[in-house]
């Protein structure tokens, strides 16, 4: 098996985000002092920016030498695709993190900020260019997933976000584990046709460099969406990849990573493994094993996951002994053109043990996502531009899901008592065709869905968090105040890192 190219954490990367943080705020509205926050703790509502530069600027070369035309690319740090607020914390205390780092797609690279077209791929064995618009552009790929606490702090009639603590993810023996792609197994186009003339595709993102250079794939690596943390300051993450959960010590060590149990599953198109648990416990002959625990203790269907729709939600029940997790967009099953018009979302509950970690799986629920026409202020058609990509648990303890597509976020109180589990049902099963993916009615096949209660929508009830939009993170301060946070895709298209302090806690939680 090869060596791994060693992904180090580059002291610039340390330095930005060590370095005192460019800051704006503008209160938006007057009278907000919460009446029953901790006597040491007032908050103010307001719309705060953060814009911290993340390293130099970028100039992107293609592989032949030409040089964009663009000025170079300033990237910044995108601290909000996940927030979570331990009610154990004074209310100014939070946390956010980051995805796995700033990425382009490949097809996307005539655009700013690269500007060259046809920027990934590679030579063929007769010298010629074969162009990959599959692939993704990796402008800072060493840069490690990180979980940021921060705390508000007055400054006159607003509130500045400032970062107090910057924990960064580990492995196992301490190294930083890095954003780049998984190695992980194709699969059949459609799994309904797999005859050895059928078509495969990639389950994973070739990457490349802001030099157009093919970069390593890593088992280690996370796309880090969802976060909650448990009563002994460890946290537990969603993750995008694989897909799976991942437990982390206070610290940033990865304790484990949960996966699709799916080993043994094959590809019959190829009659290779297809198995998601095999290549990132076991590695591949390209790429050594992940450096950190695995546990195959998903569902092995949610490997069928579409590419970037992982697990992007996580909350935690208040006494720390149930987890739940949700896929941000229904399964690929049995193609990718079923999910693209399917409103069948699933949401779990996990076992923890005492200490925290994984026990089981216990529940499974058919959550269905509103029809695209409902997002006013986005315009779309498109069912999979819906996405379920944020979850919370209000202070008295109401699971609260954050559907969205960009500019338009709504918060549902979700309640799953009534709900039918599907867990280990034939809807489990790879063989059931037609899947859940492609079912219009769930009545008709014995399914009753997640009951939903829409509680808060930024078109009707706080029309500033739709600017840049992409809210990607909910928590609950204290009994009045909510905060959400944005993906600024580390200023790929200009957008600052928003935070928003709403006193809408009590219309939430309703």
């Amino acid at each position: 098996m090869k060596s791994q190219p060693k992904i180090t954490h580059i002291a610039w990367l340390v330095a930005a985000m060590a370095s005192g943080l460019m800051l704006s705020g503008c209160n938006s509205s007057s009278d907000n002092t919460a009446s029953n926050a901790p006597s040491d703790v007032s908050l103010i509502a307001g719309d705060y920016e953060l814009n911290t530069n993340l390293g130099k600027p970028v100039t992107f070369v293609s592989h032949d030498g030409t040089v964009s035309p663009a000025a170079p690319f300033q990237m910044t740090i995108g601290y909000g695709s996940e927030a979570f607020h331990n009610p154990k914390d004074p209310a100014d205390i939070f946390y956010t993190a980051s995805d796995r780092g700033p990425n382009i797609k490949c097809e996307d690279s005539a655009k700013a900020p690269v500007n060259l077209a046809d920027f990934c791929g590679a030579l063929d064995s007769t010298g010629t260019f074969q162009v990959d618009n599959n692939g993704k552009i990796f402008p800072a790929p060493f840069f490690d997933p990180t979980i940021y606490q921060f705390k508000l702090v007055q400054q006159g009639g607003t509130m500045q976000p400032t970062l107090v603590k910057t924990i960064p993810l580990l492995d196992q023996d301490g190294n930083p584990i890095g954003g780049l792609s998984n190695d992980l197994p194709d699969r059949p186009k459609d799994l309904t046709t797999v005859a050895s003339t059928d078509t495969v595709v990639a389950n994973t993102e070739n990457g490349y460099s802001n030099t157009a250079e093919r970069l390593p794939f890593n088992q280690n690596s996370l796309d880090t969406e969802g976060m909650a943390q448990l009563p002994d300051g460890s946290f537990w993450i969603g993750e995008e990849y694989a897909p799976s959960i991942v437990h982390v010590a206070a610290d940033g060590r990865v304790l484990e990573r949960v996966v699709p149990n799916d080993s043994g599953v094959m590809n019959d198109i190829t009659n290779k493994s297809m198995s998601v648990c095999d290549a990132l416990k076991n590695g591949t002959p390209q790429t050594p094993a992940a450096n950190y625990p695995i546990t195959c203790g998903l569902p092995g269907i949610l490997d069928l996951r579409s590419l970037n729709r992982g697990i992007e939600d996580v909350a935690v029940s208040p006494d720390g002994k149930t987890l739940y997790f949700g896929m941000q967009s229904p399964l690929a099953n049995p193609s990718k053109t079923a999910y693209k018009s399917s409103r069948n979302n699933r949401i779990f509950t996990v076992a923890l043990n005492a200490d925290g970690s994984f026990d089981k799986v216990t529940g499974e629920y058919v959550y269905q996502l509103d029809t695209p026409d409902t997002f006013v202020a986005d315009a779309s058609t498109k069912q999979n531009d819906v996405k379920l990509s944020e979850m919370s648990v209000t202070p008295n303890g109401h699971l609260i899901q954050l559907e969205r597509i960009s500019k338009v976020t709504k918060l549902y109180h979700s309640d799953l008592s009534k709900a039918t589990n599907i867990l280990g049902s034939q809807w489990d099963d790879r063989a059931t065709q037609p899947s859940l993916t492609q079912q219009t009615d769930l009545t008709a096949v014995g399914i009753t869905p997640v009951a939903k209660t829409l509680v808060f929508d930024t078109e009707n009830d706080y029309t500033p968090a739709q600017t840049p939009g992409k809210v990607e993170g909910v928590a609950f301060l204290n009994d009045e105040y909510m905060l959400l946070t944005n993906d600024n895709d580390f200023g790929i298209k200009g957008d600052p890192s928003k935070f928003f302090v709403i006193k809408a806690t009590q219309q939430v939680e309703k």
